[in-house]
């Protein structure tokens, strides 16, 4: 069974981000290759990157950013959820993502994304961020727009919208055992 990490793209208050979380989550609850789990980073207090050291190095001081390490690395696999904010993903996100690194080595990815143009600019931004991290990100994502998929302020998908999400998580079973096996090579390596 693979272990699923959504990730929350925003913290921003009042956002559609929970609603397309919550489809997310409920997609993956009806499977039984993974087991999802929503992580989110303003559960960890991450403040604007405060660590000396860089995060490659993995030599991590603050307890906020050994804590949030510890959390992603229980994971074989990520689904983020991001919205598009002025053309690219939220600042917190990328913050987030500032903290660590190593964690994220060879596992595997997939991108749900929304906003006025579908969120298509925010999930090519991250999918540049993720491959600095190793990560493997599955070619198809979930794309939705505010327009079609939200109705009076609800997240409504449709069905176009919402039909490459089946294809992008069975991808993301695929690839996440095959890179279970590369994590375990390289950790053989290590020793």
């Amino acid at each position: 069974m693979l272990k699923v990490a959504i990730i929350p793209g925003t913290n921003r208050p009042q956002a559609l981000n929970p609603q397309v979380v919550a489809w997310v989550k409920d997609q993956l609850d009806v499977r039984d290759d993974v087991s999802a789990e929503v992580v989110h980073f303003a559960d960890f207090d991450l403040p604007l990157l405060d660590e000396v050291i860089p995060a490659g190095a993995q030599m991590y001081a603050n307890a906020h950013t050994k804590a949030w390490a510890a959390k992603l690395d229980e994971f074989d696999a990520f689904i983020f959820v991001t919205p598009e904010y002025n053309h690219s993903i939220s600042g917190s996100l990328k913050n987030a993502l500032d903290f660590v690194a190593a964690e994220f080595n060879h596992k595997v990815a997939g991108i749900v994304n929304y906003g006025a143009d579908k969120g298509v600019r925010a999930a090519e931004h991250l999918r540049h961020i993720l491959a600095n991290y190793k990560v493997a990100v599955v070619r198809d994502q979930a794309s939705f727009s505010i327009f079609t998929d939200v109705t009076d302020g609800t997240f409504t998908p449709t069905e176009v919208s919402a039909a490459p999400f089946t294809s992008m998580v069975d991808d993301l079973v695929a690839w996440g055992g095959a890179l279970k096996g590369v994590r375990e090579d390289a950790a053989s390596v290590a020793v």
